[in-house]
């Protein structure tokens, strides 16, 4: 009986822990077949590489305090050098909870007060500062909005690394804080909240922001390869970013690709390897390895929502096939990136990829993008789960909109040859017997250059700050709008000169 006892604990000590792993992952199927698994994953991302025409793409999977699966895949600039798990890509807005990270361990020091008023900790010459706190900055919920940020994005990009971010915040203090009054908001995002938070670990640690994030995030996160500024990225392998023109990856290399000014709402630079480990510290109660970055009390609430389908503390959470996930997507100009992490079972997967457009966005739903899918497909492969579908192809997408261009320029031209052959050919009077001269003609000549001023206003001024985003992030079609605005004014002239010379047509018979 004793024996049987013994034996029976036994087996208990080691069937136990094995249930509770199987239990953990629900139907994900890793431990007990990972190389099919991984092969599997292999030939789907390889399958959407080459339907979204990705040059290069990196994939990390961590379960539990350990690396699953690490891998580069396609190249990482046109000479074809391959994309390995350590090289680096733009982070997006996925960078915002680094930024939370950063509050929240300075709000577990004593330095920041999570529910203090920002007037604390910026000048207080702003007085709507007082009604606002360091909460609501990083639940989203402090009322500013995000397409008030784009004209601030488009001035930062040549302000030197060291003054950018304080130039930023006071300039969103200046547009937000002003006339703020004691009330609730809803969520709404916007980058000037994480800008705002950006500025204020500045402040209150005394470190420039990227040295703060350098020193107590990277270094004991083991993130070697993960930098703060672009330089820094570039030297250390950075891929380099495509912007597609026409359905073709075009290398870019402009000033869009890092705002210096925006580094804590989206501009960081990290590795597959690096936000490897950066996931296993938020599902291991902030430890990876021997270091901690935060208390699993502080990442608790960073994955929290004040109300569900709202925002936590640089994340947000969703349901995928029955599971909940928690997780951010990020783009910047050429690079775009998806993080999931699913608490059930213990499961983060991260993705970067080296190109990224408008186009790249799905709609209505523009925060899912191409890696957005192939995230969600991988965790769909690791559960055994139908991947789902991931939309239209980008070969799809641009079979439409080169369609639509190709149809409206071939329109626009025939018109245009009709008016000109009418225009410059030997004057022929009407069916009437004489030219009509009448509102519908003067409101034709109207419109057709009624786009080139529309065009004009948008591209010599800020008026509207999104046309100069649109300009940055889907130059094809802008391209060619401005081409067909030309196209219609021409047109104008021509009818323009057609009416007068209907007039002295008229004046010649009388």
């Amino acid at each position: 009986m004793r024996m049987r006892i013994t034996a029976i604990i036994l087996c208990s000590l080691f069937i136990f822990p094995l249930f509770s792993s199987a239990q953990s992952v629900g139907s994900m199927q890793v431990e007990r077949s990972g190389t099919s698994v991984f092969s599997e994953v292999d030939a789907y991302i390889a399958r959407e590489m080459k339907r979204q025409r990705l040059p290069g793409l990196a994939l990390g999977i961590v379960q539990g305090d350990r690396i699953l699966y690490l891998k580069g895949y396609g190249r990482a600039d046109s000479s074809g050098r391959p994309v390995t798990p350590e090289t680096p890509f733009g982070l997006g807005s996925i960078g915002k909870s680094i930024t939370a990270t950063a509050v929240l361990q300075l709000d577990e020091t004593g330095k920041i007060d999570l529910d203090a008023p920002i007037q604390r900790y910026i000048p207080a010459k702003y007085n709507g500062a007082a009604y606002i706190t360091v909460r609501q900055l990083l639940n989203q919920t402090s009322g500013f909005s995000q397409i008030s940020t784009f004209s601030n994005t488009l001035s930062s990009i040549n302000d030197p690394d060291q003054d950018a971010l304080e130039k930023n915040a006071m300039s969103y203090a200046e547009k937000f804080l002003k006339d703020t009054k004691q009330t609730e908001h809803p969520y709404r995002y916007s980058n000037a909240n994480y800008v705002l938070l950006g500025y204020i670990v500045q402040k209150v640690s005394g470190q420039s922001y990227g040295d703060y994030v350098k020193e107590h995030i990277f270094s004991p996160l083991s993130m070697h390869n993960s930098f703060v500024t672009l330089d820094e990225a570039a030297v250390h392998g950075l891929a380099t970013p495509y912007r597609r023109i026409f359905g073709f990856n075009v290398a870019y290399e402009g000033p869009y690709v890092y705002i210096p000014g925006d580094a804590p709402a989206g501009y960081l630079y990290t590795s597959a390897e690096d936000m490897s480990h950066y996931l296993i510290a938020q599902m291991n109660g902030g430890r990876f390895e021997d270091d901690s970055v935060l208390s699993s009390e502080s990442i608790r609430l960073m994955q929290t929502e004040p109300v569900p389908g709202t925002y936590g503390m640089g994340w947000s959470s969703d349901y995928m096939n029955g599971l909940r996930v928690i997780g951010s997507p990020g783009g910047s100009l050429g690079f775009q990136a998806q993080t999931f992490m699913v608490p059930e079972q213990q499961l983060g997967v991260i993705v970067f990829a080296n190109v990224l457009d408008a186009i790249d966005a799905a709609w209505p739903d523009t925060h899912v993008i191409t890696t957005t899918h192939i995230a969600s497909g991988v965790i769909n492969i690791l559960n055994k789960q139908p991947i789902g579908g991931s939309g239209l192809s980008i070969s799809q997408k641009y079979w439409l909109v080169n369609g639509f261009i190709f149809i409206l320029t071939a329109w626009l031209l025939y018109t245009t040859a009709r008016t000109a052959k009418r225009c410059l050919g030997p004057w022929s009077p009407d069916h009437s017997g004489h030219a009509k001269i009448s509102i519908t003609v003067l409101s034709r000549i109207v419109l057709d250059f009624a786009g080139l001023f529309m065009i004009l206003l948008l591209s010599m001024t800020q008026v509207m700050p999104v046309w100069h985003l649109a300009t940055i992030f889907q130059p094809d079609v802008i391209l060619w709008l401005k081409m067909m605005t030309v196209l219609l004014a021409l047109r104008g002239s021509m009818e323009m000169i057609r009416l007068v010379r209907s007039i002295r047509h008229e004046k010649h018979q009388t």
